[in-house]
């Protein structure tokens, strides 16, 4: 291993890459650049996009609720890596599965091997964990560091690798050489990534801000220069070597050199930020980038909870208390309530709000609810029980649950109404009490009729720009009883149409489990009624796979 500290006279192209840090030399992209191939982005919740030809694959569910931070290719460009903060290795394509660290929690980037029979986790204190024929070339594990590791590179040979932190310095091991480091130098922006040359010989790093280091490596260009709204992420080397890409958080790609830019993720609604990506090697490229964005997810397939009624009384809240332990066991992105949590007029109490707030909390995934007519509409005084779950169920930006995810909600005050994505499938719920959407007042029904209904175009609206592959709609009243809101029903049946992907509305209140497709006109929508009543001990557990034509396949539990 060679300290990446040196002292002594700073080498010519150290001088270049600090003129391009500090913007004195702005590259550009090279449109008409040979193919320099394909390339996928992942997302800090497995969301995969794929670009200019690189394979659309299907990403196994995750057994982990740990953030994303890294993925690397197969030599073969038709799968690849990704890996967590806890060390959790997903396989994807052609990647064989080689093993996950288990117990580290802090694990930055992963690298291949030449074979692409094994990789390296290198985590932010140095250590380095070797899977399949990835050999152990050493690490800094014990040693502390001036500043911690946020990227790797491997060799050509796969006989060593280069760790590098945060202020530039370069720990090399195996047969990398050094050839320099920044861990001298005061930087404007942190170093975030890394990436080798074709032959080895030298490396890059690339800043938050888009300003490149090159070290025995030709300089291509930078952003440094420029005034970026969102922090450079990571940076690949084209197959060829003759350039390379920087990433944003938002998916916004820069090329430099021969790497062509043909798509980003800059024009989507990404429901998590990006934070890596992978070249898939030559193949078919488009001309131009496409006039709409490509927002072509392969994202990671999973699964969501769905129930209904949760009992009507104390003797039944057990039974909830069951179905969450169950639900605890498995890997849902999050459980969705759809109304009633109590027997109407009867436990119209804060005692008894408080008493469900607590247990919806205890869920292990982001938890959300959406009011039924018995914990409002059917009390006492509905205006004021609504505004106490207000305060209480929706007082901020977040769900429920031990792990949470940030929600939108619409403008007060109808915040119950919530709006949220995962790998670019769109959710919603709305306030639609059943058995009818009346409220305690024609002036209140009318009004929240009028919000429900932007609220659910606001959603199509958001599908629409993002191209999502599918739509999930929550909300209590059986629209299909022939007392329901006949303009929000009208609403939903002409947007599913014209969306023409999978649409799916989640309702309850009527207390009869069905899967069908009721309006026979439009074969992409689906009603799932969910359980309720004396089948409170049963849920629905949804599959969502935004890659396939169906999107979501549904399942029946019982606790």
């Amino acid at each position: 291993m060679r300290r990446a500290y040196p002292t002594g006279v700073v080498s010519l192209v150290l001088v270049v890459a600090l003129l391009a840090f500090g913007g004195a030399l702005t590259g550009t992209t090279r449109a008409g650049a040979a193919s320099s191939g394909g390339y996928w982005l992942v997302g800090a919740d497995g969301s995969v996009y794929d670009f200019a030809g690189a394979p659309r694959l299907t990403v196994p569910a995750r057994n982990s609720s740990a953030s994303v931070v890294g993925m690397a290719a197969t030599p073969d460009g038709l799968g690849y890596w990704l890996v967590d903060t806890n060390g959790q290795v997903t396989a994807v394509g052609s990647a064989p599965g080689l093993g996950s660290a288990g117990s580290v929690r802090n694990v930055v980037d992963i690298a291949a091997t030449p074979s692409g029979k094994g990789y390296w986790l290198a985590t932010a204190t140095g250590d380095v964990l070797p899977f399949g024929d990835a050999g152990n070339h050493g690490s800094m594990a014990g040693v502390p560091l001036n500043k911690p590791v946020v990227g790797m590179a491997a060799t050509p040979s796969g006989r060593g690798y280069w760790l590098v932190a945060t202020d530039g310095g370069i720990f090399a091991f195996g047969d990398a050489p050094f050839r320099g480091s920044t861990g001298h130098i005061q930087l404007n922006q942190p170093i975030v990534g890394m990436a080798a040359t074709r032959a080895g010989s030298g490396y890059w790093m690339v800043a938050a801000d888009g300003g490149i280091f090159a070290f025995n490596a030709p300089f291509f260009g930078s952003t440094g220069a420029q005034s970026l709204s969102r922090p450079i992420v990571t940076m690949q080397r084209t197959p060829d070597g003759d350039g390379y890409w920087l990433t944003d958080t938002r998916g916004k790609i820069f090329g430099f050199g021969a790497a062509a830019v043909n798509g980003d993720a800059s024009g989507c609604s990404l429901p998590a930020a990006v934070v890596g990506m992978a070249a898939s090697g030559p193949g078919t490229i488009s001309p131009a980038p496409s006039p709409r964005p490509n927002c072509g997810i392969s994202a990671s397939t999973f699964s969501v909870g769905l129930i209904g009624d949760t009992g009507y009384d104390s003797s039944q809240d057990a039974i909830l208390l069951n179905v969450r332990a169950q639900m605890a066991t498995l890997p849902l992105g999050f459980v969705v309530h759809n109304g009633d949590i109590h027997m109407g007029g009867k436990y119209c109490t804060s005692a008894r709000d408080a008493y469900i707030y607590g247990v919806f909390n205890g869920f292990a995934s982001p938890f959300i609810y959406t009011p039924g007519d018995n914990e409002w509409r059917d009390c006492s005084s509905p205006m004021a029980r609504l505004d106490a779950l207000r305060s209480r169920f929706f007082s901020t930006g977040r769900s429920l649950g031990q792990t949470t995810i940030p929600l939108t909600r619409q403008s007060a005050p109808y915040v119950e109404n919530a709006r949220w994505s995962k790998a670019n499938v769109i959710f919603a719920t709305l306030n639609v009490p059943g058995p009818r959407s009346n409220g305690p007042s024609s002036s209140e029904t009318s009004a929240r009729s009028k919000a429900n209904i932007a609220w659910l175009n606001a959603a199509f609206d958001e599908a629409e720009a993002a191209r999502s592959p599918a739509v999930m709609i929550i909300w209590q009243d059986n629209p299909f009883d022939g007392s329901s809101d006949a303009a929000l029903v009208s609403t939903l049946k002409s947007r599913t149409a014209a969306f023409g992907r999978p649409v799916v509305l989640v309702h309850g209140d009527t207390h009869k489990f069905r899967i069908d497709h009721p309006w026979s006109s439009l074969p992409n929508f689906t009603r799932v009624e969910t359980y309720a009543g004396t089948q409170s001990n049963k849920w629905v557990r949804a599959t969502i796979d935004p890659s396939s034509a169906k999107v979501f396949s549904f399942t029946t539990m019982t606790s």
